[in-house]
C-alpha cells in the first residue's frame, strides 16, 4: 500500500476537543507519538469547525513531510489484555525461549497473520 496523503488522512488518530473560557472550542491530536513530534491544534466556534481546521492543520502537515521525504508518525494500536488457556508444555516451552510471554504470542500472532 502506497503511503500518500489519503493513506494518512484516514488513519484513526484520537482526537480531542475542549471547550475554552471564551466559549470556542479547541482539538488536538492525543496519540502521544503525534504531539510528541509535532505541534497541531484546531480552534473553532463549535466543535466542528475546531475538528475540521485540526485536520486542515494535519493535511498541510504530512503534505509537506511527505514532499520532504520527513517521518510521519502513525497512530499507536493500543494493547489489550486477554485470557487464554494454553497447555502447560506448550506454556514451559515458550518460557525456554523468551522472559516476555506476552510479546512473543503477540509476535507470534503478526507473523502467522502476515501469511495469510
Amino acid at each position: 500500500m502506497k503511503k500518500d496523503l489519503n493513506y494518512y488522512l484516514n488513519l484513526p488518530y484520537t482526537i480531542s476537543v475542549k471547550k475554552l473560557k471564551d466559549g470556542d472550542y479547541y482539538a488536538e491530536y492525543t496519540d502521544a507519538v503525534l504531539t510528541k513530534n509535532t505541534l497541531m491544534a484546531g480552534w473553532g466556534k463549535n466543535e466542528m469547525e475546531a475538528i475540521n481546521d485540526l485536520k486542515e492543520a494535519f493535511s498541510c502537515f504530512v503534505e509537506s513531510a511527505l514532499k520532504d521525504g520527513d517521518f510521519i508518525p502513525e497512530p499507536n494500536d493500543k494493547s489489550v489484555r486477554v485470557n487464554i488457556c494454553l497447555p502447560r508444555s506448550l506454556l514451559n516451552a515458550i518460557d525456554k525461549v523468551t522472559k516476555n510471554r506476552s510479546k512473543f504470542l503477540s509476535e507470534a500472532a503478526n507473523m502467522k497473520l502476515a501469511k495469510i
